[in-house]
């Protein structure tokens, strides 16, 4: 079950808050204190080296695959999100920081690239704020290859700044009290296989 919360905490992490820099406003507080943060997903295209473009390509196509059924069951409409996390408003901003400097190192035409999928994906939405299997898809291969075109240092000084607020024991459990624990534990194994595939082109 804490296995299952953290994947909950890390996924909800992933898709609404810890995402990069360039893309459109995420919600609440992330919106008022960093109007250029996303709020989708936190993984990067084209500084990655070609021999593995397509294995993120096709690594996002199962990721995707794999959590959109979690995907679904979660409530994009609530307002948790915009009081997440539930930490010091500088504490937060100096955790966002990490990912400006993380998005200052990506390929300009990754972040484009991943501007563009999130933009088609808000269009594309439904009611629920759901995006359809092929845009989660085209997002996650984007970030995919947005993330390998930074250092890993980076990489984990995003992943270090808000680990530290601790969200598998603050949000976990509550949210995985909204949707089906088997989904969320197979949204977070393809989320840490995508991420070794990431990581293996990564510079």
């Amino acid at each position: 079950m804490a296995r299952a919360a953290r994947a909950v905490a890390v996924l909800i992490l992933g898709l609404c808050l810890c995402s990069l820099p360039a893309f459109v406003p995420g919600p609440g507080r992330f919106a008022r204190v960093a109007p250029a943060v996303v709020g989708a997903g936190a993984l990067g295209m084209l500084g990655a080296a070609p021999a593995y473009a397509d294995k993120i390509d096709d690594a996002a196509k199962v990721l995707s695959e794999k959590s959109y059924p979690f995907l679904k069951e979660i409530d994009w409409t609530s307002d948790v999100y915009g009081k997440l996390p539930t930490q010091n408003a500088l504490d937060v901003l100096k955790a966002i920081d990490t990912m400006l400097k993380m998005g200052a190192s990506m390929d300009p035409a990754a972040l484009k690239t991943g501007v563009l999928a999130h933009s088609k994906a808000i269009a594309n939405m439904d009611s629920k704020g759901v995006a359809t299997l092929a845009d989660y898809t085209a997002i996650n291969a984007a970030i995919g290859h947005m993330i390998s075109s930074v250092p890993a240092s980076q990489t984990m000084d995003v992943y270090n700044a808000f680990n530290k607020f601790n969200l598998g024991n603050d949000v976990g459990p509550y949210m995985m009290s909204k949707v089906n624990a088997g989904d969320a534990k197979a949204a977070y194994q393809a989320l840490m296989d995508f991420k070794d595939v990431v990581k293996a082109s990564q510079r």
